[in-house]
């Protein structure tokens, strides 16, 4: 593990362009459909810009089956690490009519992500002015999930959830480019204390500034070079200590396959089905905790084990958590429920290959949604506490009601629908959900990425060529990210200002 204490000013940036903005490709195409829900353009990529600002949420930290009551501490994030929403440990999750072929996680490797994460938030983006317009409800409609309730008087045998549409309306926020480059103003010199391993691309706007009793490696993969404008530059002394460069690289730390026989590596799949003789917990307060699963998704099981790949109907859900059990080192969890840590980091990309045909639910319950798949990731602490559920105060247990981050990356909100919308969830801080949608693959396959990188979110289809492989290069990343202001294809939802 590399040690930084200080690289501030050597940042690595999102491609100098910009795409179209979510309002532009609403314009003229905003719809309301029957259920409900608003949508516009078809797309194949949406980039939620700038997802790092400071904010609060209330920690879970206790849930006492006793009493029924779940408790609670307030705590503020400042818009970077893994106390920020998104930005620190994430479980993914999957609810069907939903067949998964693969799928495979990537981390930034350590050299470059200990570099992001110490970027520092006082250089502005030069390149950009931000602007604020208020939107109808088609350019930024704000959708949850309604938490089921768990019965007092028989035992569940599971929660599952239905979506609903929140008509609070709010602002969505765009920015656009301007034709000066990326620079910041002067900072003072900062010491590193040990060898930091960068990218090999250096810029020389900031090497140029140093003395001659400063070793430089000024390193942004996605200049060009050196700013034109007349702005400040950045003016960085790094003292003694070298720092050496080295390709930086997108490493695989978690896979899975449902070809026969399915392989699963790095990842654990649990779901909502705890029972004390089998694994996780249950009581008549809060139900059933997570638990290990069956290979269809349906039962409890005694150990981990391989996922069969299809989960039948939006009756079914599943969770995956690395294979890394809590062994007291995670944010609270529920007593005797199943723990494993989720995937941590601000440099994280999740690719998946699945088909979503059309099944409607089997099951008596009538309030339950239908024929409606979903792939979204939350909080990791989130299903760990309580994923579904209030106390008996009617007090949610988990973060969630108070914005602790969940991101809805590609969820079908109406039954039979087939466009799937994205949405960030973070209550009572910065959030947004972007009206242009993405088509439902029927019939066929579809491969899908999620990258968070440079404190965004991209959501994108991939080209039927990626094969998930072991590692991939920056300049994959790049390109999957990259925004083409000619295209209509690629929306960009700005979070913060």
């Amino acid at each position: 593990m590399w040690t930084l204490l200080a690289i501030a000013a050597l940042p690595l940036l999102a491609p100098v362009a910009h795409g179209k903005t979510s309002a532009q490709l609403c314009r003229g195409t905003a719809a309301e459909a029957d259920d409900g829900n608003w949508y516009c353009s078809e797309v194949s990529t949406i980039t939620y810009k700038n997802i790092s600002q400071p904010g609060t949420y209330n920690r879970t930290t206790g849930v006492d089956p006793s009493t029924g009551l779940c408790a609670h501490q307030p705590i503020s994030y400042s818009g970077r690490g893994s106390l920020t929403p998104l930005l620190g440990e994430l479980s993914m999750h999957l609810r069907g009519p939903m067949n998964i072929s693969k799928i495979a996680i990537y981390t930034l490797s350590a050299s470059a992500s200990n570099v992001e994460s110490e970027r520092s938030d006082i250089l502005p983006e030069r390149s950009q002015r931000t602007g604020r317009q208020a939107q109808a409800a088609p350019l930024g409609q704000l959708l949850s999930r309604r938490r089921a309730q768990p019965s007092t008087t028989s035992r569940p045998s599971h929660y599952s959830a239905s979506i609903e549409a929140n008509p609070q309306h709010f602002n969505t926020r765009w920015f656009k480019k301007s034709d000066s480059g990326i620079c910041s103003t002067q900072l003072q010199p900062v010491t590193i204390t040990e060898t930091v391993y960068l990218p090999e691309t250096a810029c020389e706007c900031i090497a140029s500034t140093a003395n001659e009793n400063t070793t430089i490696l000024a390193t942004d993969p996605y200049s060009t070079g050196c700013p034109t404008s007349s702005e400040p530059t950045v003016s960085l002394a790094i003292s003694r200590p070298t720092v050496a460069a080295r390709a930086v690289g997108w490493n695989r730390i978690a896979s899975y396959t449902s070809a026969a026989p399915a392989e699963a590596t790095g990842i654990v799949f649990l779901a909502n089905l705890g029972d004390e003789r089998k694994s996780g917990t249950f009581d008549y307060a809060f139900g059933n905790s997570l638990s290990y699963v069956s290979p269809d998704g349906g039962r409890v099981a005694s150990d981990p084990g391989p996922f069969a790949g299809t989960l039948q109907t939006s009756e079914v859900e599943m969770a995956a958590f690395s294979d890394k059990a809590c062994n007291g080192d995670c944010e609270y969890s529920r007593p005797k429920s199943t723990q494993y840590h989720g995937w941590d980091g601000e440099s994280k990309a999740f690719f998946i290959e699945f088909q979503m045909d059309h099944y409607d639910n089997v099951g008596n319950d009538q309030g339950m949604l239908s024929d409606a798949p979903a792939w979204w990731f939350l909080n990791a602490a989130i299903p760990r506490t309580l994923q579904y559920g209030n106390d008996r105060n009617n007090i949610p247990c988990s973060c969630w009601s108070t914005g602790c981050g969940e991101f809805d990356a590609f969820e079908v909100l109406g039954k039979g629908e087939e466009r799937a919308k994205s949405t960030i969830h973070r209550q009572g801080n910065l959030e947004g959900g972007d009206s242009n949608y993405f088509q439902r693959p029927v019939g066929r396959r579809m491969k899908f990425g999620v990258i968070f990188t440079n404190l965004n979110i991209t959501a994108t289809v991939i080209d039927d060529s990626f094969n998930f492989p072991p590692t991939l290069d920056q300049g994959t990343i790049d390109k999957l990210i990259a925004y083409d202001s000619n295209s209509n294809a690629h929306s960009l939802f700005r979070i913060g200002s």
